[in-house]
This record gives C-alpha cells, structure tokens and sequence, in this order.
C-alpha cells in the first residue's frame, strides 16, 4: 500500500517524531491505529483523512519564488530590544524551555527563539518590517541526543512575500514546496510565547480593544492559515513575578503576559522568566533551503 501522504506517516512514525502538536484529524487516526491490525490501521487511516493533503490548508507546488533574505536599503547594526529565557511552571507536564532574542535591525525588526524539551528542539527565526509585519520565517527541528541527527531534522522556511504564501521544507526524504491556502496572512503564531510579542507590537492595543486577521500559524506539524483575534484584556497584578502585567489572550483562550514595552514574559499557565539557565545556545540559521 502506497502510504506516501505525510498524515499517514506521521501517524506511523508517531512514536519517533519530533513535532509538538497533532491536529484533531490525525489525533483521531492514531487512536483507531491502536485498535487494527497494521495494514487495516493503514487502510482505516486514509478513510478518517479524507484525502490527506487536500483536507489541509496548503497544497504541494511544483516550485515558489525565492526571494533575497529580508534587508535594509541602508545596514545597521542589531540594536538588542529584549532578551531572556522562559521555563514552563509546576503544572506543566513536561519541563519546556524557551530562549528568545528580540531585535531591531535597521528597517526590519527580528525575533529568534530556541524552544526545548525532552523530546524536541525547535528555533525559529522570524524577519518583520518596522510595522511587525511578518516578512520570513525560518523554523529548524530536531530531536536531541539521537545519533546522525540530520536524519531527524526538519527544516522550514515561510516566505510571507509569495502570493499565496508558501513554504518549503527541507528533510531526509528531501525537498518539498507548498502554498496555503485560506487567505493571505500578515500575522504569524510560532512555538512557544516570545513570538507573540511580534502580533501584540504590531496591534498596539488599548484593554478591551481586539486586533483580527489572517494569521499563518506555524505550531502545528502541518501548519494552516486562518483567522485569529488578539485581545487585550485588563492588567493583572501577578505575585510571584511581583508586578503588574499586561494580559493578551490569543485564540480565545490563550492569554499570555507582557512587561510595559510589550515583551512576553509569562503566561497564564505558568510559563516564567528565569535567570538560572545559564547563557542561550547559539542560534544556527539555516541556509539554501530553496537553491537547487
């Protein structure tokens, strides 16, 4: 049986993969998985995703446009805006680590950010222009400790310029281009919390005011473009960051908390800043993803 589409391999490397989050369709093969023989698993699996890649927002290409990384008519120097690392709190299941970097670069203003646990290393380096709008994002996973890791490693890289946008992706099976569909987004949602910062810059929102619009979210192993609402909501006193915070809640229900230049620094499921990780791993860019 031809088990090409990446929904059904992610299902049957499911033990071994390296992404974060599943989405409800494949979450949903993976428990009928548990209850067949393997090739009825299979077969079970490709009925319940109804088609595979033409149930998700983007769609395979043959080629995308390769644009120049994002730069300045005139180069600056990086000028540091924020900086520290945030550690998940007592209620989380898993210990979960995020080192972030926010810069100005001249003309375009940049986010990095280094996500870890047990069981995946994700970085992300995301380019905006001076508004936050985002411009490209690179995000590179891996899976720590494994021998030969470049076998493991996933590397993207989301190009906001393309109409539609797109993305490419760079793995042991090789090379691959998308489109998203569902609209063009000029909001991006990333792994972990520090890339928030980026939408809530880009809102300026007074409390009770709401900020909406197409955002490409890239937390998913198979990331989609929809629309999304940012809300500011009151300021809170928190006791153990012993001040006061300013509240954002995304999707709903997804609040986080920022300092007064509206850096995240917290969330509400307990995500902190702490000072006692020691200095950040170096940032490792990747490069020619989209050359031949």
């Amino acid at each position: 049986m031809n088990v090409d589409c990446p929904l059904v391999r992610a299902v049957l490397d499911r033990r071994g993969n390296m992404h974060e989050r599943v989405p409800k369709d494949l979450r949903a093969a993976e428990r009928a998985f548990a209850r067949r023989p393997s090739m009825k698993r299979v077969f079970l699996a490709l009925l319940l995703l109804g088609g595979c890649e033409s149930c998700l927002k983007r769609t395979v290409v043959e080629e995308v446009t390769v644009h120049p990384a994002p730069s300045c008519d005139e180069p600056a120097e990086p000028e540091l805006l924020a900086q520290g690392s945030l550690m998940s709190g007592p209620i989380h299941r898993e210990r979960v680590i995020e080192h972030f970097r926010v810069e100005a670069r001249g003309c375009l203003r940049a986010i990095t950010v280094r996500q870890e646990w047990s069981r995946q290393i994700t970085e992300v380096e995301a380019v905006f222009d001076d508004a936050w709008n985002p411009i490209q994002v690179w995000k590179r996973m891996s899976i720590p400790g494994v021998p030969e890791p470049e076998q493991y490693e996933d590397v993207r890289l989301y190009e906001f310029r393309n109409e539609p946008a797109t993305m490419t992706e760079r793995n042991a099976e090789g090379r691959t281009h998308r489109a998203f569909r569902g609209g063009q987004p000029n909001r991006l949602v990333g792994p972990g919390r520090a890339l928030i910062t980026a939408w809530i810059q880009r809102a300026d929102l007074e409390v009770g005011e709401t900020d909406r619009g197409m955002a490409l979210d890239v937390r998913e192993l198979f990331e989609r473009v929809d629309e999304v609402a940012l809300r500011r909501d009151a300021d809170r006193f928190e006791d153990d960051l012993g001040r006061e915070v300013r509240v954002y809640t995304v999707f709903g229900r997804e609040s986080v908390f920022a300092d007064e230049n509206n850096i995240v620094i917290g969330d509400l499921a307990g995500l902190r800043l702490a000072t006692d990780l020691g200095e950040a791993p170096e940032f490792r860019l990747p490069q020619e993803i989209v050359g031949p």
